[in-house]
C-alpha cells in the first residue's frame, strides 16, 4: 500500500468537511477525485501533501515514496528572481547549464530563462513549478485542479506531462476529459466520505446511470 487513509477527519469550525474517511492507493494507482466544490477536494490533497492539519485519524504513506503536489494556486516566495535564479536557489545541488536543460524540457529556452518568475501566466507558472517539483525520485504525483484556467497549449503540454509520468498519481479536477484520459479508479467525494469506484470514469458514469 503506497498510501492508506484511515477514519480521517476534518472540520472548519462548526463544519464538519471529512468524517471516518477511510480509502488506500495501490503503487500504480490513477486516482481522480471528484465531487461538487465545497465538499472537501483540496481540504483532502493538502491533508495527505501535508499542508493542512489533519483533526483525526491517520494518513500512513509507505517506504520510499517521493511525493510531488502541484496545487491549484502557485505561488512563488520571490517572483521577483530570473526563472533560472528561481531553479538555483531552490534546487542548491544543480548547475547553471543543469537548470538550463531542465527549463529547456519544460519548454522555457533561450532567453526565456531571464524574465522574472511575476510576468509568467497561468499556464506558465503550473509548468516552471512542474519542472522543479519533477525529478526522477519522484514516483507519487498530486494535482489539484491541473488543467484550471489554462490554455489550449498550457493544457496539452500538461496532460502530455502527466502522460509521460510512469508513477502513482492522484488528482482532484473537474475536467471530464482529464478524468477520462487519466483515471482508473474514481474517488467520489460526497457527504464527508469517500466512495471508491475502482474503474475509469466512462465506466463508473454508466454504474451511477
Amino acid at each position: 500500500m503506497l498510501l492508506e487513509l484511515q477514519n480521517l477527519g476534518k472540520s472548519f469550525g462548526e463544519h464538519e468537511v471529512l468524517r471516518d474517511v477511510n480509502a488506500g492507493v495501490e503503487r500504480g494507482d490513477r486516482i481522480g477525485i471528484i465531487g461538487a466544490n465545497g465538499t472537501g477536494k483540496t481540504t483532502l490533497l493538502n491533508m495527505i501533501a501535508g499542508t493542512e492539519p489533519i483533526d483525526s485519524g491517520i494518513i500512513r504513506m509507505g517506504p520510499a515514496i517521493r511525493a510531488a503536489y502541484l496545487p491549484q494556486i502557485i505561488h512563488f516566495d520571490h517572483p521577483e528572481r530570473s526563472l533560472l535564479d528561481t531553479m538555483l536557489y531552490e534546487k542548491r545541488n544543480i548547475t547553471p547549464q543543469t537548470a538550463r536543460n531542465r527549463l529547456a524540457a519544460y519548454q522555457f529556452q533561450g532567453e526565456d530563462v531571464f524574465k522574472s518568475v511575476s510576468v509568467l501566466s497561468g499556464g506558465e507558472l503550473s509548468r516552471l513549478r512542474l519542472c522543479m517539483l519533477m525529478d526522477e525520485e519522484i514516483n507519487f504525483l498530486i494535482l489539484d485542479e491541473p488543467t484550471n484556467h489554462l490554455d489550449i497549449a498550457s493544457r496539452e503540454w500538461i496532460e502530455e506531462a502527466v502522460e509521460a509520468f510512469d508513477g502513482t498519481l492522484l488528482f482532484v479536477s473537474h475536467d471530464r476529459y482529464f478524468i477520462n484520459r487519466f483515471a482508473t479508479r474514481v474517488w467520489e467525494l460526497s457527504d464527508g466520505t469517500i466512495n471508491d469506484y475502482p474503474m475509469g470514469f466512462a465506466q463508473y458514469r454508466a454504474a451511477k446511470a
